[in-house]
């Protein structure tokens, strides 16, 4: 008996600094947290996640890609998100804030947190200084009403970018921004590796933004959007390795141009009334040109191809990089104030050089297209439910093999194009 009681003693004292603790983990500023709650139920004719960009190869007669020939049924909830605002004290004149935003579907799986946003604002009567990671704003407008995330993101939706911007308001409608970007992805890429070929070796200087923008609300809005039209864009330097030698034994570099020109834009065509969207209708988009650009175009295969090899020297090699273009655009109808129907189509073309193409190999993406069609339905304020049909079309540089280990060994054995169609349902929950 005498030992419980012994054993109770010290445990209340070990628990009383917790105890005393206990309702004092607050903020001394003012802190809200949001984000929403994302629900995902889709089946597709691929055997594919539910997060892919472009659609596998399809299969040859005789030669079959499992993964085109068979299709999947996914339950996916990594689209969650989660942000916190902070308002804190005033400095230099200015009001100060600060964002932090992730969602559920980092690398190296689906599930892990991941960052979105991570930005602190100074803002004044007519401008605003931005520091940290935050929208690479030129060539991106949040306007593209879909259920599938993923959709759009190689044709330039938008991307997430370390970065310092100023921002000025010149009057009501028109306004410009200045910034400077990282040249990298500071999360997934945050090592180099070299290797005897093609590599990114980092520029020493950070990459050049801008935009401007008008917009205006005499001709009406649909929700919080007015007419709008910004142009903008990027320009860098990026240094590529390579081994420059008949032997391999000497290393060189070239500073490679990486830039991007982009036009976006959203049109109440029929704006709302008195707040009723019942019976709007409204176009929205963007179109880009660009080159060596893959970091700004969803990271991903996608997207540019960074600076390959032109091999046209038997002995001495030098950078190169394809021009790409495309764009996307989208059509909402509302056929009440809370149902809404969206459908759009969105487009992405490599360019490539004869030279970089027998570089970059016959894996590369020569083209990426996205259609969908969808019905939204807003409940109330915090439940939203949405049915989307998609379809990816995806064409390849030159025939070539799926994915290694699992198809047929002959490098020539699939299609130079695959197509992928899919369904899907989603329910959100904002808070």
């Amino acid at each position: 008996m005498k030992r419980l009681f012994v054993v109770a003693i010290l445990a209340m004292f070990l628990a009383l600094p917790a105890i005393t603790q206990a309702g004092s983990v607050t903020s001394k500023y003012d802190v809200s947290i949001g984000g929403y709650v994302k629900m995902d139920l889709g089946w597709q004719n691929q055997n594919l996640g539910p997060d892919v960009r472009q659609a596998v190869r399809g299969s040859l007669p005789g030669n079959q890609n499992r993964y085109d020939e068979y299709g999947s049924l996914y339950w996916y909830a990594g689209q969650t998100r989660l942000n916190m605002r902070v308002k804190g004290p005033d400095a230099w004149g200015a009001k100060t804030s600060a964002f932090i935003e992730g969602d559920f579907r980092a690398a190296p799986a689906a599930g892990v947190f991941g960052l979105r946003h991570a930005y602190m604002k100074f803002d004044w009567a007519q401008s605003n200084l931005l520091i940290g990671q935050y929208w690479n704003d030129w060539g991106y407008i949040a306007s593209a009403s879909i259920v599938d995330d993923g959709l759009f993101k190689p044709m330039g939706r938008g991307s997430r970018q370390p970065q310092i911007r100023y921002t000025y308001n010149i009057d009501k409608s028109w306004s410009f921004f200045l910034g400077i970007f990282s040249e990298y992805n500071t999360l997934a890429n945050n090592t180099t590796t070299v290797n005897t070929q093609n590599d990114n070796a980092r520029s020493q200087l950070p990459h050049f933004m801008g935009e401007i923008t008008y917009k205006t609300d005499a001709c009406g809005k649909i929700g919080s959007f007015p007419l709008r039209f910004s142009l903008g864009g990027f320009y860098g330097k990026e240094k590529k390795t390579y081994r420059n030698s008949p032997t391999n034994t000497k290393w060189d570099s070239d500073d490679v141009n990486s830039w991007s020109v982009a036009l976006t834009g959203y049109v109440p065509i029929i704006p709302e009334k008195k707040g009723d969207k019942a019976g709007a209708f409204g176009l929205t988009g963007a179109a880009f040109i660009g080159q060596n650009n893959a970091l700004y175009y969803s990271n991903g295969p996608s997207a540019s191809y960074d600076a390959a090899l032109n091999n046209t020297d038997s002995l001495y090699y030098s950078a190169a990089a394809s021009v790409n273009y495309g764009g996307w655009g989208q059509l909402s109808y509302y056929i009440t104030n809370n149902v809404s129907i969206n459908g759009g189509y969105g487009t992405f073309s490599n360019n490539f050089h004869p030279n970089t193409f027998r570089a970059v190999g016959a894996n590369a993406i020569r083209t990426n297209q996205h259609i969908f069609a969808n019905v939204l339905w807003d409940i109330n304020p915090a439940i939203r439910f949405g049915l989307e049909y998609a379809r990816i079309m995806t064409g390849y540089a030159a025939y070539g093999a799926g994915t290694a280990g699992t198809d047929a060994a002959n490098t020539n054995n699939l299609d130079r194009s695959g197509t992928q169609d899919s369904v899907r349902f989603a329910a959100w929950y904002f808070f």
